[in-house]
């Protein structure tokens, strides 16, 4: 019974992997800037509130492959360093993907609406705020070079870089995450896919 449950989760957080990395392809090419705009997160979170953390982490570092491939991150930051962008790229969304999965564990049984809210909004903020320290402690030099004559390198970063981008990532993840893990929800409760915790409760 547990190697079905456990093959059943690996086949569920699988077909997420893949929407995750569908999606990040896509966002390769929706630029609202310099930068891309993440539209993988919501099965990112969605994959962390069901099936926890690591998976999260997983789903995330997913999507951080596909990032570090973008023509845009190829073309700004291979330059400076092919495996700190990688490593960046993928750490960032992984430990985003991380963090939404253990706010929902630790406030999910207390609260499940404000864990659900908060594991959303967790994951483009610290996707956004570590591509920021990163940005700023790794690429300063490219950021001096891109930002206008006589502005500032931290409201380049944040204006130019980031500014819109992380704006649509909060909004469309804020509204959307709670829905779609509803769907996700009712889709468990009916067929039992790979969620250990509720097969053992409808037994």
């Amino acid at each position: 019974m547990k190697r079905s449950l456990k093959t059943r989760k690996l086949i569920a957080i699988t077909i997420l992997a893949v929407l995750t990395i569908v999606l990040q392809l896509l966002s390769n090419y929706v630029h609202f800037g310099p930068v891309s705009i993440t539209l993988a997160l919501i099965p990112i979170v969605v994959g962390a509130i069901i099936y926890g953390p690591l998976a999260g982490f997983v789903l995330g570092a997913a999507a951080g492959l596909v990032v570090f491939v973008a023509p845009s991150t190829i073309a700004l930051f291979w330059p400076v360093s092919i495996i700190l962008t990688l490593l960046v790229c993928v750490f960032k969304m992984g430990l985003a993907g991380l963090a939404s999965g253990l706010i929902f564990k630790f406030l999910g049984q207390k609260n499940k609406t404000v864990a659900v809210i908060l594991s959303s909004i967790i994951v483009p903020l610290v996707n956004t705020g570590l591509f920021a320290v990163a940005a700023y402690l790794f690429y300063y030099d490219l950021l001096a070079s891109l930002a206008p004559e006589g502005s500032s390198i931290v409201s380049y970063l944040f204006l130019g870089f980031i500014g819109f981008n992380f704006i649509i990532e909060f909004l469309v993840n804020s509204i959307l995450s709670p829905v779609v893990l509803r769907l996700a929800n009712i889709a468990i409760d009916k067929y039992g896919f790979g969620n250990e915790e509720k097969e053992l409760e409808s037994e």
